[in-house]
């Protein structure tokens, strides 16, 4: 692949996913919620993202570790 078509599939590739969050909008905006408490998912969400996090990051320090061990 030219420069040229990097260039222009890194660019749909950044673009491509806001395009479809702009399409997929109701025209007035998101509907209110019912019933009325609504709860976000973001707790849940924020737990989940850190677990993986924290997994990843035990997983590359154990893989380092090996490297170096097998110097």
């Amino acid at each position: 692949m030219n420069n040229v078509q990097r260039t222009l599939v890194t660019l749909v590739m950044c673009v491509a996913p806001f395009a479809a969050v702009l399409v997929a909008q109701p025209i007035g905006g998101p509907p209110p919620c019912w019933p009325p408490p609504c709860i976000p998912i973001d707790g849940g969400l924020g737990l989940l993202i850190a677990a993986g996090a924290l997994l990843g990051g035990k997983q590359a320090l154990n893989i380092r570790r090996s490297r170096r061990a097998s110097r």
